[in-house]
């Protein structure tokens, strides 16, 4: 008698492939769908047509940034001021006399505004420090263009435009200004920096001295200044 056709070994592994076949298709038919769904979603969220799944965009808050960059970068695209717009005093900050005043000097001949130099209250070692307050950065990288060696730049939390210069010990070994005709003093040379720096507001700034004389070339606010109604009745 004849054996049935599911019966014999062939037959048994041609339905065992179809099974297998039919698994395959239902698996990679799910994929295709589930891709073409995912596609559709992202494109949904690149178009704004779609909330996406994040309601807080990836940045850091203001008030949780911290670095150790503590060098201001200059405004952006910003160009050298005339030294006729840079008011400065220049502070003493070696053992070495009359160093104030002869960078005051000479500063002062190249048309920067200096007022009396002075002492500074304590020791410096490297070769010039130029502090200024947020309104004054480009001030400050105006300024320490016109020295060759290496300039400290500090911020600290003072207003106005003024700058104050310290000279340090290793000043001393090297005096002396940049070539007024160097091309670094160009006024077309953009202000930049050569370290890595950050945008004013995301600099901690240093204390301000407690006697900081005003620039002459801030303006006055002073309301004493104008008469009142009645002293000009």
């Amino acid at each position: 008698m004849t054996q049935p056709a599911a019966g014999r070994p062939g037959g048994r592994r041609a339905k065992v492939r179809r099974h297998r076949r039919e698994r395959q298709i239902i698996v990679f038919g799910a994929l295709v769908l589930a891709t073409g769904f995912v596609a559709l979603f992202a494109a949904g969220v690149y178009k704004g047509t779609i909330d996406g799944p994040f309601s807080e965009p990836f940045v850091t808050p203001e008030g949780a940034f911290d670095s150790d960059v503590n060098l201001v970068c200059p405004p952006v695209d910003s160009m050298p001021l005339t030294p006729t717009e840079v008011a400065l005093r220049v502070l003493n900050g070696t053992d070495t006399g009359g160093l104030a005043g002869s960078l005051s000097e000479d500063l002062a001949g190249r048309g920067f505004v200096t007022l009396d130099p002075s002492n500074w209250s304590r020791s410096y070692s490297d070769y010039i420090r130029i502090v200024f307050g947020a309104d004054g950065v480009q001030q400050a990288y105006t300024l320490a263009r016109q020295f060759d060696g290496a300039v400290d730049l500090v911020l600290d939390n003072r207003e106005g435009t003024l700058l104050d210069v310290i000279v340090g010990d290793a000043y001393v070994d090297d005096p002396g200004l940049r070539s007024s005709l160097a091309p670094e003093l160009s006024l077309d040379l953009a202000l930049s920096a050569n370290a890595e720096c950050l945008p004013v507001n995301l600099v901690t700034p240093e204390p301000a001295p407690r006697n900081l004389p005003d620039s002459p070339l801030d303006p006055v606010t002073d309301a004493s200044a104008s008469p009142s109604p009645s002293a000009s009745s």
